[in-house]
């Protein structure tokens, strides 16, 4: 039967070797696992210097490369904190410049137990290191080294990759390095059991005074977080990244890498390889998709699509330019399947912003996105935009799940296929399934207003309009320029016949974005609301504007459903369905509750694949 060490004591603190406490006159006193190893380390061996070599193999398992003055320093620091020591004047440890430390005070004599088998059970039943219990430890009597019981590695379930930090002294380069973070956000997301947070949430960190390591993973409720820096020169890139654990500051892995742009590809797998491998040491049952092999690329090409991604996540304002970016990769290099992706997602954001009409987008993105798996048939991004074009443009809403769910089985935190997945099953009906999917959104992009936006849309469609309302309101704490969460508190506020205040936010909603959708919402308010010349003026700015620009036939429909003219309501829908136009979809939205006993919605709503 095996004995537990007895504590060991110096001064009014004593040490549990059995717990892994540190007690001051018996009170638990909070110590990371880190700094703990360091203080057992010391008072091993009292009134010697213990080398910072020495604590290296002793604070890291052989084979982790880590910034070790720093994780060392960050160590030290804490445990003087939790001892009330100081540097300049030491009580217990003393620092020897360019040699290491000394622990100064007395320790008193414990006797311990034999040491347990090479292979031990902890009491949870989850195998522990082999423990070498302490011997003896008096004043200057060294004893046989500690392994410190049941020391684990990280075993984090949930990961965040910090806006990599564009060191090259040209801001212009931003575009370059935030590509860079895109794409090891990409390579991580493949680790199947791996939560990784989304681009959305990470980029209000970028640059500035930025908060504390273990402050922003409180925020993101991560186990591990990934920060680093990137530098382009010429046809050279540098990339250096650290793996640091959530709960202590801990560096895991620290990785510096040099390659031509060519081979930067190559550089980020390595990157993202490096860091799995640490994170599947300790997740024995993780799998991993294997990413397509990684291969040289012609950099030209790649800063192209670098710059297209960049304006694609500008939003409104940017979709046109990433457009031409991303065109303009394919035509340097036509083998870069992520490029033939990027092309596709801005096609699909063209059509959902009312740019183009779906007819022409989404023919050209389904291109784009079997192009891209001809390239590369892992593109979960691929499966993501094929699915929206099933959902959208072919109205297979069975085939459009079959494409999400294999995306998902791909890159299982991709944002944006379980932002479009949620919003396909409410076009299914299947609200309490789209609302589970958008909780996990909200676990993948939690402190950025677009997946409670996303929604705020579902609770609408859903008729629960009080959730909607304080969802969208959260959204817009986040981000009170956030044009379409007013879209959907608007809606619902309509919803509950709370006309000025939704006439309110849809009039906001247009002083930010001056495009017909926000227009025809206000016209289908105005209706209810029993302000039939104002929606009827609405009807004539979207038939002048529709003579510059294209305006979706489903916007004149909505606002002859607001004013509950249903001839013309079916008469632009069915303008709508010879269009191909997606948002004909919306048949299932309040928006045309008041229709639903006609013939004409049962007959539509059969033959655009919707269920009744």
């Amino acid at each position: 039967m095996d004995v537990p060490p007895r504590p060991v004591r110096f001064g009014i603190f004593e040490v549990d070797l059995a717990s892994g406490e540190l007690r001051k006159q018996g009170v638990r006193i909070k110590l990371q696992e880190q700094p703990f190893q360091a203080l057992v380390a010391l008072i091993e061996r009292p009134r010697e210097v213990l080398t910072r070599e020495d604590l290296q193999r002793r604070l890291w398992p052989e084979g982790t490369n880590v910034d070790f003055d720093r994780g060392l320093n960050k160590a030290i620091n804490r445990l003087r904190e939790a001892l009330g020591d100081e540097a300049d004047n030491p009580r217990f440890i003393e620092t020897l410049p360019q040699r290491g430390y000394r622990f100064l005070a007395q320790v008193e004599t414990t006797l311990a137990a034999p040491p347990l088998p090479e292979t031990a059970q902890s009491p949870t039943g989850i195998p522990v290191m082999k423990r070498r219990d302490l011997i003896a430890i008096a004043g200057g009597l060294s004893a046989t080294p500690i392994l410190f019981l049941g020391y684990r590695l990280l075993q984090p379930e949930s990961i965040v990759v910090l806006p990599l930090e564009n060191v090259s002294g040209d801001p212009a380069q931003d575009y370059f390095s935030d590509g860079m973070t895109d794409e090891l956000i990409g390579e991580l997301a493949q680790i199947g059991s791996l939560r990784v947070i989304s681009r959305t949430s990470i980029m209000q960190y970028k640059g500035g005074a930025r908060k504390s390591l273990p402050a922003i993973a409180r925020e993101l409720n991560v186990d591990a977080i990934v920060e680093g820096t990137v530098a382009q020169s010429g046809q050279r890139v540098r990339v250096t990244a650290q793996l640091i654990r959530a709960q202590d500051d801990r560096h895991l892995l620290s990785e510096k890498y040099e390659r031509n742009l060519a081979d930067v590809l190559t550089l980020q797998g390595e990157l993202a390889r490096a860091i799995a491998a640490r994170i599947q040491i300790k997740l024995a049952d993780q799998q991993r998709i294997s990413p397509a092999p990684a291969r040289q690329i012609n950099p030209q090409a790649h800063e192209t699509f670098l710059r297209g991604n960049f304006f694609l996540h500008q939003g409104i304002s940017g979709i046109a330019k990433s457009i031409e970016f991303f065109t303009q990769a394919i035509k340097i290099d036509p083998s870069q399947a992520d490029a033939y992706v990027g092309l596709g997602e801005a096609l699909c954001y063209a059509r959902i912003f009312g740019f183009r009409p779906s007819a022409e987008t989404y023919p050209e993105a389904g291109m784009a996105a079997r192009k891209a798996l001809e390239i590369d048939e892992y593109s979960a991004r691929a499966h993501n935009v094929l699915a929206d074009v099933k959902k959208g443009y072919d109205w297979r809403l069975a085939d459009a799940e079959s494409e999400y769910r294999r995306a998902l089985e791909l890159n299982p935190s991709h944002l944006l296929t379980r932002l479009w997945y949620a919003e396909c099953l409410t076009r299914m009906g299947r609200y309490d399934a789209a609302l589970e999917e958008s909780a996990r959104t909200l676990a993948l992009d939690p402190v950025s207003p677009f997946s409670r936006s996303n929604r705020a849309m579902l609770l609408f469609r859903a008729r629960r309009y009080d959730e909607a309302i304080q969802t969208s309101r959260q959204a817009l704490d986040l981000d009170p320029s956030f044009v379409n969460a007013l879209w959907w508190q608007a809606l619902s506020l309509a919803g509950k016949r709370d006309f000025p205040k939704s006439i309110a936010c849809l009039t906001k909603a247009i002083g930010m974005n001056d495009g017909p959708l926000f227009r025809a919402l206000l016209g289908h308010v105005y209706g209810p609301a029993g302000d039939r010349l104002k929606a009827l003026q609405i009807l004539d700015e979207l038939a002048a504007i529709s003579k510059e620009r294209f305006v979706s036939p489903v916007d004149f429909a909505i606002v002859y459903a607001g004013l509950g003219d249903a001839d013309s309501t079916f008469h632009w829908l069915e303008k709508a369905y010879q269009a191909r136009a997606t948002r004909v979809h919306e048949l299932h939205s309040p928006y045309f509750d008041n229709f639903r006993s006609d013939p004409r919605y049962v007959d539509l709503t059969r033959r655009v694949g919707l269920p009744l």
